[in-house]
């Protein structure tokens, strides 16, 4: 990859270039570090002297008004001030000294004859090549836990060219969302080529030149995974180009596996309607794994299906959702990987969360030490439960109530020429609510049903605002689902 030399970059940031170069030097840009390096300080540079030699306004009568001031010139006899001479002297050597060393800086790397300098990028541990793109392994991050495989890709400019023309765009970052990349496919093989059970191969969110491929082994009691074995990762299209970019990682996860702990915590959350604990988690270098269980009592239970029974609707049903993080020593969240639910029959729930060892910050490639303390903070519990509560409401009705909630008032004011702003006020004795979906619609088939998410103060008050045809006076109410928070504060120390 040729890289562009100072003069051109220097040129892209005074914005001189023509199109057609300015094209090229975005496109090399997008993969080359050491370029970005040169075009980043060449910005601060400018930056720095627009901030700095900035000139005053000056009102328009100012040069008239200095040169009424002045008395007539008079000549006189030279007479040097040879120290003043001298430091004007020095500090114009000094600056052009600064300026030198400057250009040199960026000019010069360790061997002196390249023009941009050489960010020294991790040497590939493993690389691959085909159909005009590069794929180099640079980092692998492993435990019983997580395997994960950091790569880059180096297309060749005709590919990179080829690949942003076919979507009309400019750079890498322009390709929209439509463009899904085929995954790369994966597995873990022990050294004899037997297959070992995973649960999951992904790939990474880090951006299109470097990620990382992702498998996360299955935890079987009979078929423990050994300490050493192999990672085969197949990539068979990249940049749109069909091609075969198979390699063969040795993995060895013996040290992680001797930092890796188990424990459990039996712990329970008892509240009127739900119950919540026993707690499990599974801690390791690069990764964590914390269980929770959740289940409604039994009362509750057949309430809800009494409900969902009468909604008929299989998306309404019921959830219990805990609300928890991970903090180091310095009080600081670790980054969710994801969370896999498990519903039981919407009666109980088993809530797998996984966690990556790093904070906001660190390089996707960091971790934190495993020395470092981890305590599992939760904060709540909220709940999403099915609802079947309608009103059938007009202008200046009469306090209504039903199921637990109260309508106090419909009032209405104008809005537009043809339509009216309709403000229904009420409040719920229902505990813990902190809001809930709401249909409102009229007795006419031609007026659009609007859906309304509506929040509930700690009061218990609501107030559902919409906007109706003026000839509209009789509004359907129908509350379809509720969320509850209930707040329970604790902290279990992990490690």
């Amino acid at each position: 990859m040729k890289c562009f030399k100072f003069d051109q970059l220097a040129a892209y940031v005074d914005g001189i270039l023509t199109e057609e170069e300015k094209g090229h030097v975005e496109k090399h840009l997008e993969f080359c570090p050491s370029c970005r390096e040169v075009v980043i300080a060449l910005q601060k540079e400018d930056i720095f002297l627009e901030e700095t030699i900035q000139s005053p306004v000056l009102h328009p009568g100012f040069d008239i008004e200095v040169l009424s001031k002045l008395e007539p010139y008079q000549a006189k006899k030279k007479k040097w001030n040879w120290p003043y001479q001298l430091l004007t002297v020095a500090s114009i050597v000094l600056a052009f000294g600064l300026g030198a060393s400057f250009l040199s800086n960026i000019q010069q790397s360790d061997t002196g004859n390249s023009d941009t300098p050489i960010v020294q990028e991790k040497e590939a541990l493993y690389s691959v090549e085909d159909e005009g793109v590069l794929l180099e392994v640079t980092d692998i991050n492993a435990s019983p836990l997580k395997i994960e495989i950091f790569y880059r890709l180096t297309p060749e400019e005709s590919v990179l060219e080829d690949f942003l023309k076919k979507h009309n765009v400019d750079h890498l970052s322009q390709v929209g969302e439509d463009y899904k990349r085929l995954p790369p496919s994966g597995k873990i093989v022990d050294l004899n080529g037997q297959e070992l059970p995973q649960r999951e191969v992904s790939i990474g969110s880090n951006g299109w030149l470097k990620n990382s491929v992702v498998i996360k082994p299955e935890k079987l009691d009979e078929l423990p995974l050994p300490d050493t074995f192999l990672a085969q990762i197949e990539f068979n299209d990249l940049f749109m180009k069909e091609g075969d970019w198979n390699l063969e990682i040795p993995i060895d996860v013996t040290d992680a596996k001797t930092l890796t702990k188990s424990n459990s915590y039996n712990i329970d959350f008892m509240y009127d309607d739900f119950n919540a604990g026993p707690l499990e988690w599974e801690l390791s270098t690069n990764a964590h794994r914390l269980q929770f269980y959740a289940e409604y009592t039994k009362d509750k239970m057949d309430q809800l299906k009494e409900i969902m029974k009468a909604r008929d609707n299989e998306e309404l049903t019921p959830m219990i959702m805990p609300e928890l993080s991970i903090v180091n020593s310095a009080g600081e969240e670790l980054l969710i990987d994801g969370v896999n639910l498990e519903s039981h029959m919407g009666e109980s729930f088993t809530f797998d969360y996984e966690f990556a060892n790093r904070v906001n910050g660190m390089d996707v490639t960091e971790n934190l030490l495993r020395s470092e303390a981890l305590t599992l903070k939760i904060k709540g519990f909220r709940l999403e439960e099915p609802e079947n509560t309608q009103f059938a409401l007009t202008e200046g009705m009469e306090e209504t109530d039903k199921n637990g909630w109260t309508i106090e008032s419909v009032t209405v004011e104008e809005d537009t020429a043809n339509s009216k702003l309709v403000s229904i006020i009420g409040k719920t004795t229902i505990n813990n609510l902190e809001n809930f979906i709401v249909e409102v619609s009229s007795d006419k088939d031609w007026v659009t049903k609007e859906v309304i998410n509506a929040r509930v103060t700690n009061e218990g008050t609501f107030i559902i605002q919409t906007n109706m045809p003026n000839s509209i006076t009789n509004y359907q109410l129908d509350i379809t689902r509720v969320t509850k928070w209930f707040e329970k504060e604790k902290e279990i120390l992990l490690w």
